[in-house]
């Protein structure tokens, strides 16, 4: 795995091979341990190599098939491997080892621009097939690894990264300024609402699930992969077989993410999920006589604030627990003691190529990577899409479903359920339940009058014009974003918000540039898409029964993993408790930065410059007693400023 990027020239003059060398050796400032160029007339390829499995080690890329009609460069780790060595005849223990580019070019031989329906793993490729004049992208259902583009009269450029695609040409390099609206108004850590846009003008993402075919008629898109459509039911006899069935996969999935070409390191929480796969991971790896490195984040020594009843700060007892049961696990804890969420700000964007609002777990997440991989890990595992796939299991979605469904008794026995895990009398579990249910239209009618006062955009400081001139409410609207009264949603709908591509393309494009930075490779069994299918694919009632949350990951790792993990039905980890906290010693330098943006103008063109101006004056207090969502807007102020001062100097 790595980085790609290339040229296609359309024309019979067009040499693409300057622009092409241009754009790689942009992406040449990433770490790579090998390097490789390719030309043809009218298409550049290029491909940094970053050896993180023991088959990337023997990667020649770009390359030519053994007939020169086709030519490849890859970002990828195939994971069905065994599955498409079968398919082929191909030995595993043959010599030459059996790369996963050349597991791809087979299969674009034998499926032609199906081909990514029958690839499981985390790639962003690009074929040239000299044959067809075509140049065809692709990127992986689930979206872990990136692929930009450009695309305009004469020419398509794409790359792993963004910035490497600016100025080509003679283009002057833009911002995209509905990007920034959609970054600025959104009230949460998500960056766009849109996950085909980017913070640059004429740069896009391929978006997750989808391939493109360039020839000189122009660029044309498709989706390969439509979870709601081509995901179906799965159905068993008994609860002991979807157990099974859910082992079986869950077990592939981690099993090939432990292909690495050094060691194994993941991010270790008190949690199900890291914790499952911890333990999943830890005796397959014991089995080859290696360790799994852990990294866990705790609070910094001095913070001893009391958290809330059913919260844990810090989650070293549980991780502790683990370690116990399998002795292979190597710990380490930190604290990061000397770091806030804004001490490698500058770092961060430029690694991200963007502003970014994920700071509250970057003080330990990109200082455990860096950690990680000079212990010489090159896979670093965690469970980010766990709660969505794995550990599912909502009983408010489950509640209305039964609701909507006339299943009056079964919501009933649910409650009852509940009412004995969380030691709670039935009445006041019911008078809690009947918000969830009550139908939305309802809820709307009863709250009219606050609906009519209510601001969306109260806790965000964006222009109101580029509000307005890029409709950013509507695209808010398309995600219930901002709302002042949460939908409940029965299964289906939830589903449906499941498998959104924007999730999966924020999730992408962090773990992707991290991965670049830092040399290791982030990679998230919990995101495999045959276990993604799996859990998509089962009924509701497999996730949450008589009131228990989470009901299948349980009952899958009884034996596995610890019980005071796995029965935990009351409290939750809270990482990075302690992050407003650590800024305290820093805080009126931060108010003083963005009063001094403001003062130069910076922010003016895409903020309310009084509203932020009221904000700064309500923080300048101790920020410790501020309220969350004030001290992330202002944060969110700092990075974006920083992040407009930067593009200047760089593209002025």
């Amino acid at each position: 795995m790595g980085a790609i990027s290339g040229v296609y020239r359309f024309g019979s003059d067009a040499d693409a091979a300057p622009a092409g060398s241009a754009i790689f050796r942009k992406l040449k400032v990433c770490s790579f341990q090998r390097t490789g160029e390719w030309a043809d007339h009218s298409v550049h390829l290029g491909c940094g190599i970053i050896y993180n499995t023991p088959e990337s080690k023997m990667e020649q890329l770009p390359r030519c098939n053994e007939n020169q009609t086709l030519a490849i460069t890859a970002d990828a780790i195939i994971d069905n491997r065994a599955e498409l060595l079968e398919k082929f005849k191909l030995e595993p223990g043959e010599s030459p080892v059996i790369t996963d580019s050349e597991l791809i070019l087979r299969a674009y031989e034998t499926w032609g621009c199906s081909c990514p329906e029958h690839l499981i793993g985390d790639y962003a490729f690009a074929i040239w097939d000299a044959g067809k004049e075509e140049l065809f992208l692709a990127r992986d259902a689930m979206g872990s690894r990136t692929l930009y583009y450009t695309c305009e009269r004469d020419f398509v450029a794409f790359c792993t990264i963004e910035t490497p695609l600016l100025e080509l040409f003679g283009e002057r390099a833009e911002l995209n300024e509905k990007w920034i609206a959609d970054f600025l108004a959104i009230d949460g850590i998500q960056h766009e609402l849109e996950c085909e846009e980017t913070v640059y003008r004429r740069i896009y993402q391929l978006p997750p699930a989808h391939y493109g075919i360039v020839s000189a008629e122009g660029f044309s898109k498709k989706k390969y992969w439509e979870p709601l459509r081509d995901i179906k039911p799965i159905r068993f006899k008994t609860d002991d077989e979807y157990v099974e069935a859910f082992n079986r996969c869950f077990s592939e999935a981690v099993a090939c993410r432990l292909r690495s070409a050094g060691e194994t390191g993941i991010f270790l929480s008190g949690g199900m999920d890291s914790g499952s796969i911890a333990c999943v991971a830890a005796p397959k790896l014991a089995e080859q006589g290696k360790k799994l490195y852990g990294f866990t984040s705790i609070p910094v020594p001095e913070f001893n604030e009391r958290p809330p009843r059913m919260t844990i700060y810090n989650e070293s007892r549980e991780v502790g627990l683990i370690a116990e049961a399998y002795p292979n696990i190597d710990i380490t804890y930190s604290s990061f003691a000397d770091k806030n969420c804004l001490t490698d700000i500058d770092e961060l964007i430029r690694i991200f190529e963007q502003p970014y609002k994920i700071f509250q777990n970057m003080t330990w997440y990109h200082s455990f990577l860096k950690m990680a991989a000079s212990r010489n890990c090159t896979i670093m595992l965690n469970g980010q899409t766990g709660n969505n796939t794995i550990s599912y299991g909502n009983f408010a979605v489950h509640l209305v479903t039964l609701s909507r469904q006339g299943r009056i008794v079964s919501a009933a026995r649910e409650l009852y359920g509940f009412s004995r895990l969380v030691n709670e009398p039935v009445t006041k579990v019911l008078r809690s339940a009947i918000p969830v249910v009550l139908p939305h239209r309802l809820k709307l009618w009863k709250n009219r009058t606050r609906l009519r006062e209510f601001d969306r955009f109260t806790n965000v400081v964006v222009k109101r014009s580029l509000v307005n001139k890029w409709n950013v409410a509507n695209r808010l609207d398309q995600i219930e974003a901002n709302t002042p009264i949460g939908r409940f949603p029965d299964y289906e709908e939830d589903r449906k918000a499941r498998t959104s591509p924007l999730p999966f393309t924020h999730i992408g494009a962090v773990e992707t540039k991290l991965s670049l930075a830092n040399g290791i490779t982030i990679r998230d069994p919990s995101r495999d898409k045959r276990v993604f299918e799996f859990c998509m694919a089962i009924p509701s009632g497999q996730f949450v029964r008589s009131g228990q949350e989470r009901y299948l990951l349980r009952r899958a790792m009884e034996g596995v993993l610890p019980d005071p993990i796995r029965l935990n039905i009351i409290a939750k980890g809270l990482q990075s408790a302690d992050w407003i906290y650590r800024l305290a010693p820093i805080w009126p330098e931060v108010l003083a930065e963005v009063g001094q943006a403001l003062e130069q103008g910076s922010l003016e063109p895409y903020v309310e410059v009084d509203k932020l101006k009221e904000k700064l004056a309500k923080a300048s207090g101790d920020v410790r007693k501020a309220e969350d969502s004030l001290v992330r807007s202002i944060l969110t102020a700092v990075i974006f400023s920083r992040f407009i001062e930067d593009f200047k100097r760089r593209y002025s």
